[in-house]
């Protein structure tokens, strides 16, 4: 080999033309990279909220699961029955409590639900 001659694989490695390739090469799989570290993440997230979300709904079956044992009992039916459509049994009587016509429910001033506009509400604030 002669001084200043490079041999020919030198030469093609050493061209502008492989190292632009090489350098776009390295980019195009930098973003690959990149993307892949993303989809990492992403889906890390996705997992936690998925646990998240288990444990609520598995709470949620033992709150369900809790509620079917209770109404599967006579006193859970006959409970429920109560709450939901005010049943009473035979022999059992309602007592009704009325407020008195002078107390503060009874006294209560209704308010117009129809649209008074300004003049009516200017007339309303000044007490006419």
């Amino acid at each position: 080999m002669k001084y200043g001659k490079r041999p020919l694989r030198r030469h093609i490695i050493s061209s502008p033309f492989t190292l632009v390739g090489l350098f776009i090469l390295a980019i195009i799989l930098a973003k690959a990279a990149w993307n892949i570290n993303q989809k990492a993440l992403a889906s890390a997230a996705k997992v936690s909220q998925a646990q998240i979300e288990l444990t609520k709904l598995e709470d949620r079956q033992k709150d369900l699961s809790h509620q079917v044992g209770y109404l599967s009992t006579e006193q859970g039916i006959e409970a429920e029955l109560r709450t939901k459509y005010r049943a009473v049994k035979e022999g059992e009587s309602v007592a009704v409590i009325v407020d008195p016509p002078g107390s503060a429910a009874s006294t209560t001033k209704v308010i117009s639900a129809e649209p008074l506009g300004w003049w009516g509400r200017l007339w309303h604030k000044m007490g006419m």
